[in-house]
């Protein structure tokens, strides 16, 4: 492909997911590849969820400590697999191999409206639970016109039971409750971009969702 893929990790795949960035830095490394890691929150923002539950925290806060629980996670999926941490996407940011992207100071960049990336100024999410790092995610990839991938712990997007090879964000919302966030759907069809939704606990499976050869489901946005 040698192009650039932005691959989100989600916090459900930690027991398994430091594994899978070493196999995608073997991988990127040996085909020359960019990949880009945004991470998931994961138990860092279930603690968020739960000192909000108790503490009556407004979204305003919610939705900046929960980003700071993606840099945690990020920290995590970074030690010890010999991956580069980045906090910007422009210019020579992200090089050959994989990059695990820590997206606080970025995302208030674009919220502060001088994000030069875009050219909208503002990353255009919503600061609710509904909008988490799928979303996060999706906006980095859409600006960086990259190939996007979710790699989570369930094999796709399931309808009536069924694994789904294909489906339209459109049809997606109207589902509800899916194994992606409820504003992600609304990006890709605002921004024309497709998710691949792959098992991460098969780093094979991730590594041939890059190559175009497909376990999972596909949200076509366009």
């Amino acid at each position: 492909m040698n192009g650039l893929i932005v691959i989100k990790i989600g916090g459900s795949l930690i027991e398994s997911a430091r594994e899978l960035v070493r196999a995608l830095h073997r991988y990127a490394l040996d085909e020359e590849e960019r990949i880009l890691i945004v991470p998931g929150g994961g138990v860092f923002a279930d603690a968020v969820r739960t000192a909000s539950d108790v503490y009556d925290i407004s979204d305003e806060a919610c939705h900046w400590m929960a980003v700071l629980a993606m840099d945690q996670y990020g920290h995590y999926l970074a030690d010890g697999t010999e991956v580069s941490l980045v906090t910007d996407i422009g210019g020579e940011s992200i090089r050959a191999g994989v990059s695990v992207l820590l997206v606080y100071d970025l995302l208030k960049k674009f919220d502060s409206g001088d994000g030069s990336e875009g050219g909208s100024g503002g990353s255009g999410i919503e600061h609710t639970w509904n909008a988490t790092s799928d979303t996060i995610a999706g906006m980095v990839a859409a600006r960086l016109g990259a190939v996007f991938i979710k790699a989570t712990d369930v094999d796709g997007v399931l309808r009536d039971g069924v694994l789904v090879s294909e489906i339209g964000a459109e049809e997606l919302l109207a589902m509800g409750e899916t194994c992606v966030d409820l504003e992600l759907p609304r990006l890709l069809i605002s921004r024309s971009l497709d998710c691949r939704v792959v098992n991460g606990r098969y780093p094979g499976d991730v590594i041939d969702a890059i190559r175009g050869v497909f376990r999972g489901t596909v949200i076509v946005g366009g």
